[in-house]
């Protein structure tokens, strides 16, 4: 939701992360959207802090969380992006850092808590479609197709 939002804005993702730690009115219309989409229900969301806010609202979702190391996150939005692995390496370290700083000034939230999790998938070795296949085989129940 959050590149989304970049995207919207014409911003990068750094850039509307830095307008984020000013304002915290962006986040939180964010978060508010995200949870109102979690209430309707049948939804995949992908956001990093969706897991956390799914628990304190009581939302009953099966919820992923994704990990590889930054070495291969920054290999693969270097090769995504077009950028060297270093210059991506910073950009993730950087927006992470601000992630988690609003995070925590907001909610008292650390989404990368694992323990809040139904499943944890480390994707470092695995294509998208062999963490859909993980995700899938997990799932105590079976998605209509």
């Amino acid at each position: 939701m959050f590149r989304e939002e970049a995207r919207r804005r014409g911003l990068s993702l750094e850039e509307l992360s830095r307008l984020a730690e000013e304002d915290d009115s962006i986040d939180r219309a964010l978060d508010a959207t995200l949870v109102k989409e979690m209430r309707r229900g049948e939804a995949v969301v992908d956001s990093r802090l969706a897991g956390w806010l799914a628990t304190v609202a009581g939302i009953g979702a099966f919820k992923v969380y994704l990990r590889a190391p930054l070495e291969v996150r920054a290999e693969r939005v270097a090769r995504r992006d077009g950028i060297p692995v270093e210059e991506a390496k910073r950009l993730i370290s950087e927006r992470e850092r601000s992630e988690l700083s609003r995070y925590w000034a907001y909610y008292r939230a650390d989404p990368t808590r694992e323990e809040i999790y139904d499943l944890v998938v480390d994707t470092s070795n695995l294509s998208p479609e062999g963490v859909l296949k993980r995700i899938l085989e997990a799932l105590p129940w079976r998605p209509s197709t």
